[in-house]
């Protein structure tokens, strides 16, 4: 299975449950320093991003 990244890049994915807790995990994480804020809101949108891809793969399967 693969997923295209808000970047353009091909993601292969293996293990489907997997890369959903991670993805799910990494969406939520931010920095306790707000000087990162933006850098954080980026990386959010980006993981939120992956997370709805491998949702909907994951809905997909059979």
């Amino acid at each position: 299975m693969k997923i295209v990244d808000l970047n353009g890049k091909v993601i292969e994915v293996e293990n489907l449950d997997l890369a959903f807790q991670q993805a799910d995990a990494c969406r939520h994480y931010r920095h306790t320093d707000s000087a990162f804020a933006q850098q954080d809101e980026k990386l959010q949108t980006y993981w939120e991003d992956v997370y709805q891809k491998l949702l909907k793969l994951k809905t997909e399967q059979p």
